[in-house]
């Protein structure tokens, strides 16, 4: 249905080359961010439509720059999953959850995600770039416009601003 939304060959095309190249890391993200093998496959599922509804857009980026986009958009599918989720709780469970708690066998990777994006934005948008994309120093740079040099500092000081939260949120950290 949504694949008839692309009007010409050239974006049926378009569409096919950025499945081929990106499928693969857009599940990688949206498997570090949320807890089952089926939810990553729904939430690329949902950035494809939502690529597809934003195909317009995605023509506007030059071609170096659309991995950036693709994996925003996929990001935010899979966190938006990972929400409603959360709001399709019963009140008990949602009690549970909010309570610090052991990191379980994720490593608490879910509580990690949610305290990054508690941070400040100058380290939260490293660090999600960093550790849950896990780009390069130099990927980032580039994407952020600012040196390697500071690219480590940020990931360095809002690394341990991360470790700081934890600790108040009862995760043990080393």
């Amino acid at each position: 249905m949504y694949f008839a939304m692309l009007d010409e060959d050239s974006d049926r095309e378009l569409f096919a080359l950025v499945y081929q190249q990106f499928y693969n890391k857009m599940n990688r993200v949206a498997q570090q961010i949320l807890p089952s093998q089926t939810q990553a496959e729904d939430a690329v599922h949902d950035a494809f439509l939502k690529i597809i509804q934003h195909f317009d857009d995605l023509k506007e980026i030059p071609e170096e720059r659309r991995i950036y986009w693709v994996v925003a958009v996929t990001k935010n599918a899979a966190l938006d999953l990972l929400r409603k989720e959360r709001r399709d709780l019963p009140m008990d469970e949602e009690m549970e959850k909010q309570l610090p708690a052991v990191p379980a066998e994720d490593g608490g990777f879910r509580a990690l995600v949610e305290i990054i994006r508690r941070m400040p934005e100058t380290y939260r948008r490293v660090l999600e770039l960093r550790f849950l994309t896990e780009w390069s120093h130099a990927e980032i740079a580039r994407e952020l416009h600012i040196t390697e040099g500071a690219v480590k500092t940020r990931v360095a000081r809002g690394r341990q601003l991360l470790i700081e939260a934890m600790r108040k949120e009862g995760y043990a950290c080393e």
